[in-house]
């Protein structure tokens, strides 16, 4: 992987600086390209970056021999960056499974379109411009993709929304999320990491404001996917597929060959990836010092009970239990309502006319949205009163094309 963008000297400073502070950094001659620290006081030397870059590399340099009495840990190498095997009398190796990958192979493909064609049927190529053409419909959107220095000002209106939007997810899913409790990490190493080309973002904005960002890193030919987030009120649109067919389309415009969709297993990256990985920590140890190869395989077995209890979804539940032990209240309940649809408009005096964009009235946006995916009109077009009942909570909603009322039970 040349250049690996986890290797970078912008990459190995900025994570320094927020978990490694003032503690050295370790360089060996005979485990080329990486960085490591050193954990507590064992010979046990991990890579800068740890578990939270998006794949590694390194070489093995023969003649060196600067390992000696050393254990190394190598988080996260993925199997199709086909190291080369360890040749080396003295320096031996554990390959410990840990999550599955995904990627996409675009290197075979013309265009985009020519991949779709291969990857979808017409019904799905289909519903995905369906998607496009109807978010375009009801909303003032606008698609930037930034891969350069940017604006600082700007910078941190895009961070701002992209935040708000991992919070409100994230709430939602009643989870932590590692990136918002090292925000401050994420939005120093992106910045730095845009003005060396090695990052890239992909705004949607309604009106210029974020409903959706997406965060990869960048080597010369393969795009690394980091983190996404949507606003959830705009769910009928599918924001996530648009998404990756504009990234898809930036690859096969700038030369880049490979998308890799990272760990994870959803639905989504079996439906857009056409090749699977095995995500591994690699063990290196030297093999002729008895406290290093002990060392090594403890490592070795650790991170096997790991895999074990990944397996049987033991880190799901205790994400869930982390999110609550923090004190974050859980999500509410959805309230249930009925819609009902009218032909002719109804009359509107003493209703009062509410604004959506109101917080009061934030829970009537998806409902809304969701009317307009199936009747699609303009935003602008759409007014909603609220009815002055002591019985029921109602809403009208008129436009051009939907006319209906929204009733909570």
């Amino acid at each position: 992987m040349t250049p690996n963008p986890f290797l970078t000297k912008t990459f190995v400073s900025v994570w320094s600086k927020y978990f490694n502070a003032k503690k050295r950094i370790y360089n060996f001659n005979s485990i080329k390209d990486v960085s490591f620290y050193k954990a507590l006081n064992i010979p046990l030397y991990c890579n800068i970056g740890k578990n939270i870059t998006n794949g590694m590399s390194y070489q093995i340099a023969k003649q060196e021999n600067d390992f000696k009495g050393r254990a190394f840990l190598i988080y996260d190498v993925p199997s199709y960056f086909n190291l080369k095997e360890l040749k080396h009398n003295n320096l031996k190796r554990f390959k410990v499974k840990q999550y599955k990958g995904f990627l996409t192979d675009l290197q075979d493909f013309e265009s985009y379109d020519a991949f779709a064609k291969k990857q979808f049927k017409s019904n799905t190529r289909y519903k995905f411009r369906r998607n496009i053409q109807r978010l375009e419909t009801c909303f003032n959107i606008h698609y930037n993709i930034y891969n350069e220095a940017m604006d600082k000002a700007q910078y941190d209106v895009i961070m701002k929304g992209f935040k708000n939007l991992l919070t409100k997810r994230f709430n939602e899913l009643q989870k932590s999320n590692d990136i918002l409790e090292t925000w401050e990490y994420y939005y120093d190493l992106i910045y730095k990491m845009l003005k060396k080309k090695c990052a890239l973002l992909i705004t949607i904005t309604n009106n210029d404001k974020p409903i959706g960002v997406s965060l990869s890193f960048l080597s010369n030919t393969t795009m690394f996917y980091a983190v996404t987030s949507f606003d959830t009120d705009y769910y009928r649109f599918n924001l996530g597929h648009t998404t990756i067919i504009k990234l898809f389309q930036w690859c096969f415009d700038n030369g880049y060959t490979i998308y890799d969709f990272s760990k994870g297993e959803y639905e989504y990256k079996n439906r857009w990836t056409n090749h699977e990985y095995v995500y591994e920590n690699h063990i290196i140890y030297d093999s002729k010092n008895i406290i290093a190869s002990t060392l090594a395989k403890y490592i070795k077995l650790k991170y096997e009970l790991k895999q074990y209890l990944r397996d049987k979804n033991v880190n799901d539940k205790y994400v869930k239990l982390k999110f609550l032990l923090k004190g974050k209240k859980p999500k509410t309940t959805r309230r249930t309502f009925k819609i009902e649809k009218h032909k002719q408009e109804k009359a509107t005096n003493g209703l009062q006319l509410i604004d959506l964009s109101n917080i009061d009235y934030a829970f009537l946006k998806p409902i809304v949205y969701d009317e307009l995916y199936k009747s699609p009109e303009h935003i602008l077009n759409i007014k909603i009163y609220k009815y002055n009942s002591v019985e029921d909570e109602t809403y009208y909603v008129k436009g051009k094309k939907n006319n209906f009322t929204i009733t909570f039970s």
